[in-house]
C-alpha cells in the first residue's frame, strides 16, 4: 500500500527495491554501486532508454541508489521500477516482486486447495446451516493462521537473501591496471569490506584457464596474460563467486596466436604482415613450426582482433565464412570456436565434426551448454571443405546458424553491451574466407571485416 507523499508503508518494499538495485548493478557489470561515478548513471540512462524506451535521469537513478541522499528514502514511480524490472529480465516490476515471493505464495494458495479437496456432501450444505458457518469460521481461521505463517515465511526469505548478499559483498577484487597491450601483467588487489577479513579459502579464476589460491592475509596478486582479449577474473570464496573484475588486452587488427594442447605454459605469437586485410586468409604449419609449436602434437591457433567498438552485444549479426582443419596429425575433430566479447560477458560457440559433440561448449552470457553434460550434437558439422556460420542476436535473444541453418536458439537475461573484440580459433590450420560483424539497429559494421 502506497501513502499519500507516495511512500509505500511496507518495509517490505524497500527490500525488494535494495534487491532490484542489486540486480541492476549485476547486470550494468559493476556490482559494487556505491563506487560509480556521475559518468556510471550517465551510462546507465542511456542503457535503460535504449532497451526499455523509458527515460530515467541520472539524478532519478542516484537517489534510487542512494547516491543522492534524500530527507526520506526515495521510492521511484511504477513506470520507473517497471522499467528497472525489464532491464534484469522481468515483464514488470509486480512479475520481479511476484518472483521473490513466489514461495510464500505457494503457501497462501493452500486454503483454496484444501477447500476443492472437500468431499460433495460438505460443498452442498445450505449456506445459512450452522455447519456452513462452522465451515466459514475454520476457513477463515485457516487463512489467518496461513497468511500469518506467509508473512513469517516471507520475512525469513528476505532475511536469507540479505545474509547471502552480505556474505557474497565478504570482499572485491579490483584490477589496478586493467587495459593493456600483449602481453600484460596485470595486479589484481583484494578489498575486504570488514574490519578484519573472513576466514576461509580465496581463489581468483583469471579468465584464461589458471587460477590461484589465496588466503585472507593476502591483499595483492599478479597475473600474466600473454594472449589478447577480453578476460573475467572471478573471485572466490570458499568455491562460490562473489566478484568480478575485467581485464582487457587490446590489439593493432588482426592477429594469430598459437599454442598447444595439454601444455599451457607458453603461446606462440606468429608474426604476419597484412593478416586478412592484405588477402592472406590463413596461416601454414611451416609457419607455426617456425614459431616455435611442435606440430606433430595437437596445436590451436586463435585469430584475435580485439578493439572498442560501438557495436550492440545485444542486437548484432556475425556471418563468417571459413574453412577447418584437413586431415592432419594431432587433428580428429576438426573443429572451430567463435567468441565475441561484450562489455559484461561473452557469446562463444564451437562446431565440430559430428561424432565429436562431447568435447563442445556453448556461451551466450550466463546461458552456458557443454557437451560432456548437454546433447549438443546438433552443433556437429564437417567444415573441412568449407561453410557458412552466423550468430544472430536481436534484444537478447542468440540464433546460431550452420550454412545458412538455424541449429540453436536460447534467450539470456544479463545483457553483454558494447563489443569489445573477437576470437576466431581453429585446432590445426584453418582459413577464413569472409567476416562481417555489424548492428542491426544502428548498422555500424566492425572495422576487422573483409
Amino acid at each position: 500500500m502506497i501513502t499519500e507523499n507516495g511512500q509505500p508503508e511496507k518495509a517490505e518494499s524497500f527490500a525488494f527495491l535494495d534487491i532490484g538495485c542489486r540486480r541492476v548493478s549485476e547486470s550494468y557489470g559493476k556490482p559494487d554501486w556505491d563506487t560509480w561515478t556521475n559518468g556510471d548513471f550517465v551510462s546507465l540512462s542511456h542503457i535503460l532508454f535504449r532497451q526499455t524506451h523509458v527515460r530515467i535521469s541520472p539524478n532519478t537513478l542516484k537517489r534510487i541508489f542512494g547516491k543522492i541522499k534524500t530527507d526520506a528514502r526515495y521510492y521511484p514511480q511504477r513506470a520507473t521500477r517497471d522499467a528497472l524490472a525489464v532491464y534484469i529480465g522481468y515483464s514488470d516490476w509486480e512479475h520481479f516482486v511476484n518472483t521473490q515471493k513466489w514461495t510464500a505464495r505457494q503457501v497462501e494458495q493452500l486454503p483454496d486447495v484444501l477447500v476443492r479437496e472437500e468431499s460433495p456432501l460438505l460443498l452442498s450444505t445450505p449456506t445459512n446451516s450452522p455447519a456452513h458457518s462452522s465451515q466459514q469460521e475454520t476457513k477463515q481461521t485457516r487463512r489467518l493462521l496461513l497468511l500469518i505463517g506467509s508473512s513469517v515465511l516471507l520475512a525469513i526469505i528476505l532475511l536469507l537473501v540479505y545474509s547471502q548478499s552480505a556474505s557474497s559483498e565478504s570482499a572485491q577484487l579490483v584490477c589496478r591496471n586493467p587495459v593493456g597491450e600483449n602481453p600484460h601483467s596485470a595486479v589484481f588487489q583484494l578489498k575486504y569490506l570488514g574490519s578484519s577479513a573472513p576466514s576461509g579459502t580465496y581463489s581468483i579464476l583469471f579468465g584464461d584457464g589458471k587460477r590461484e589460491r589465496l588466503t585472507s592475509h593476502d591483499s595483492l596478486a599478479t597475473h600474466y596474460y600473454e594472449r589478447p582479449g577480453r578476460y573475467f577474473a572471478i573471485l572466490q570464496h570458499d568455491g562460490a563467486n562473489i566478484d568480478t573484475s575485467t581485464v582487457y588486452l587490446r590489439t593493432k587488427g588482426w592477429t594469430v596466436t598459437a599454442n598447444m594442447m595439454h601444455d599451457t605454459s607458453r603461446v606462440y605469437p606468429i608474426n604476419v604482415a597484412r593478416l586478412f586485410t592484405g588477402g592472406r586468409r590463413s596461416v601454414g604449419a611451416l609457419e607455426a613450426a617456425h614459431a616455435g609449436v611442435d606440430t606433430n602434437r595437437t596445436f590451436f591457433m586463435e585469430f584475435i582482433n580485439s578493439h572498442p567498438t560501438q557495436i550492440d552485444g545485444d542486437n548484432f549479426e556475425l556471418t563468417t565464412h571459413l574453412k577447418t582443419s584437413p586431415d592432419r596429425a594431432g587433428v580428429r575433430c576438426s573443429q572451430v570456436g567463435i567468441t565475441v566479447w561484450g562489455e559484461s560477458s561473452q557469446h562463444m560457440f564451437e562446431v565440430m565434426r559430428p561424432g565429436c559433440a562431447h568435447w563442445i561448449l556453448l556461451q551466450n552470457s550466463d546461458v552456458q551448454k557443454s557437451g560432456q553434460r548437454d546433447d549438443l550434437s546438433f552443433m556437429g558439422a564437417d567444415l573441412r571443405q568449407g561453410g557458412t556460420l552466423m550468430l544472430r542476436v536481436i534484444d537478447r535473444q542468440a540464433t546460431i546458424f550452420i550454412n545458412n541453418r538455424p541449429v540453436y536458439r536460447t534467450r539470456y537475461k544479463k545483457p553483454l553491451h558494447q563489443i569489445y573484440g573477437i576470437k576466431i580459433r581453429f585446432a590445426g590450420v584453418g582459413t577464413v574466407d569472409s567476416f562481417s560483424l555489424k548492428d542491426l539497429k544502428t548498422g555500424t559494421l566492425f572495422d576487422g571485416g573483409f
